[in-house]
């Protein structure tokens, strides 16, 4: 009996020295979002509504619900009076922190928060660590070989990608790039050049001067309705409203056998006028039918070969020179172009479309002279844009003029007698009105569009 009695005890006295040691037991605390009251409304967004809460109480909560670690500053005090409804953590966090005079800053997979002008003083104190850490960092220099594009058009868009030390030389013979830079920049100028460097489309550009009868371009298969694709109209400049006089190609008006014309050819009218060629080869063997009946001349039919966005240039006429006076006052010859030009850029779309600036200008040397005696330059230009597939032709129309002949007909040989011819021949006045036509087709080249 004495034995079981000690064993009792020493039992009894254990437990009691193992419940002194756990302590009393107590229900299970709250946490964080229980406190503050956060109601979860989807996968990363929450409602809040509090008045009065500690911010500490409520950072601790917003770090439960994303599951990041927020470890605010020992400056970090306030009290939180908020309703937010089915926001996300984040701008929970800023929103909260802002109207306290708090920001924070992620420092790896850490939040810190503390005062906002403390947060911006370290932030330009790192930036001013690193500007002068980056002043003594020595530069390393790499030649970029280009292949499509020039050198030195790669200048301009490659310096903002390089640093305030960062230097780019060009060299012609090559055509490279000397780039001289931070190390951590070369290889993202490198890169952009290498992007930038990419095969330009080139379009080749046919164009052919067409002077024909008005009345005969009624059947010749040119739809007018077409105008600028960008919604405007055209832009339109005439340098003189009344021109007396065109530079005329040559004497194309339709004469009967054994009569003889002597043409004088007013002005022509200051509107151009664009269209689409529905069908180009109708149009071309119209074009052969009317100048074998004398009712259309080609003037000319250049071609010329250009790149993406890069104008190409044609030109029809003279280059006559003219004495001007220059800023001293001292005469000096210079010579001016007079005729027909013709500028185009072509653009190519992504659908294979090209779009065309055209820039159509006719000029000639006025009759009349100035009260000085200069010479008078009569010219009508206009700028538009229009939109054609590849190999579609677009028309530029409206320059009409009146050629005027006087027309003497009459019997072979005896007309040409000298005083009895008058009674075998008769003279009649002939008005006629011509039109100058200019078909522009662009045409992508083969390599480029069978890419």
């Amino acid at each position: 009996m004495r034995a079981d009695k000690s064993l009792l005890g020493l039992f009894l006295t254990a437990s009691l020295a193992l419940a002194a040691i756990a302590g009393p037991v107590s229900a299970q605390q709250p946490t964080a979002s229980q406190q503050v009251g956060i109601q979860r409304t989807g996968s990363g967004s929450f409602s809040l509504d509090v008045e009065g809460a500690d911010i500490r109480t409520v950072l601790k909560a917003i770090s439960e619900f994303a599951g990041r670690s927020i470890v605010p500053s020992a400056n970090t005090k306030g009290i939180v009076r908020v309703s937010l409804k089915n926001v996300s953590w984040q701008d929970a966090l800023k929103a909260i922190l802002r109207s306290n005079g708090l920001d924070y800053v992620e420092e790896g997979a850490i939040i810190r928060v503390d005062e906002t002008s403390k947060l911006n003083s370290e932030k330009v104190e790192r930036e001013t660590a690193n500007a002068r850490t980056l002043e003594l960092v020595p530069l390393e220099t790499r030649i970029i070989t280009l292949n499509f594009a020039s050198a030195s058009e790669m200048v301009a868009p490659l310096q903002g990608a390089m640093s305030k030390r960062g230097v780019i030389q060009t060299e012609k013979r090559t055509n490279s790039l000397i780039v001289s830079d931070l190390p951590a920049n070369l290889d993202r100028v490198s890169a952009m050049a290498e992007k930038l460097d990419s095969e330009i489309p080139q379009i080749e550009i046919t164009a052919k001067l067409v002077d024909v009868d008005a009345s005969a371009l009624r059947g010749v298969g040119i739809d007018w309705n077409v105008g600028p694709t960008d919604g405007t109209d055209a832009e339109f400049f005439d340098a003189t409203p009344n021109t007396p006089e065109f530079l005329s190609p040559g004497n194309d008006n339709e004469q009967a056998l054994g009569a003889s014309a002597n043409t004088s050819i007013p002005g022509p009218t200051h509107t151009f006028t664009y269209g689409i060629a529905k069908s180009w080869g109708f149009i071309e063997a119209q074009l052969s039918l009317l100048e074998e009946n004398r009712k259309a001349n080609i003037i000319s039919n250049p071609r010329i070969t250009t790149v993406d966005n890069r104008e190409a240039r044609i030109i029809v006429g003279q280059k006559i020179p003219l004495i001007i006076q220059d800023v001293a006052g001292n005469p000096v010859t210079q010579l001016t172009t007079i005729g027909i030009q013709l500028r185009v850029t072509p653009h190519l779309t992504q659908d294979k479309k090209i779009i065309m600036d055209l820039h159509p200008e006719v000029s000639d040397l006025s009759t009349q002279s100035t009260v000085q005696g200069g010479i008078i330059i009569n010219t009508s230009e206009a700028d538009t844009r229009v939109m054609v597939d590849d190999g579609q032709t677009a028309v530029i129309g409206g320059l009409i003029r009146t050629n005027t002949s006087t027309v003497r007909r009459g019997m072979p040989f005896l007309k040409d007698i000298p005083l009895i011819g008058a009674l075998f021949s008769s003279n009649s006045t002939v008005d006629q009105n011509r039109e100058l036509i200019i078909f522009v087709t662009p045409r992508l080249i083969k390599q480029m569009a069978e890419n």
